[in-house]
């Protein structure tokens, strides 16, 4: 497991940019040059940064240059992937890195937690794995005010709707 003394050993990190930085030239890799690359995939879009010969995601390492650790789950306020500026940075839980998420890509409602059943617009929760009911509504837009309350009210900050 890489340390906190590694990385800063290797790599200079700038809170403001999220930006890496090579501190010494070792053979392709250039002092002062960004470190690492974006992943390119269609699901993952994370920069990623090679040290002694395994792969890392960004955002991880810079928890642990500042903190001294890696939690378990490193969650994007933002939910931008490759904002990896410290503020946008927090330790979270599977379940709340969840909650601060998108709706899926095979939503056919247009809102995060709501979907249509027997001509009934139902609002639901995932948390810790388990489904919450939240309730069924005559429309789509009743079900996202009632998914946003409960999201708030069980998620608190990391809440997220979905929405921009």
């Amino acid at each position: 497991m890489i340390t906190q003394e590694r990385v800063r050993e290797l790599l200079e990190y700038d809170q403001d940019t999220g930006v890496f930085r090579w501190r010494r030239t070792v053979g392709k890799r250039l002092s002062g040059t960004v470190a690492g690359h974006q992943k390119h995939c269609p699901k993952d879009r994370y920069w990623m940064i090679m040290l002694d010969g395994k792969r890392y995601m960004a955002h991880r390492l810079a928890y642990l240059y500042i903190y001294g650790y890696i939690p378990k789950v490193v969650d994007h306020v933002d939910n931008d992937p490759l904002n990896n500026r410290i503020r946008n940075l927090r330790a979270a839980t599977i379940s709340q890195n969840n909650a601060n998420t998108g709706k899926k890509a095979t939503n056919s409602s247009g809102y995060k937690g709501v979907s249509l059943q027997k001509e009934r617009w139902i609002a639901s929760i995932n948390k810790d794995g388990k489904r919450i009911y939240v309730g069924a509504f005559d429309t789509a837009e009743e079900a996202h005010k009632a998914y946003q309350l409960a999201a708030m009210k069980i998620f608190g900050e990391f809440a997220y709707d979905g929405t921009d």
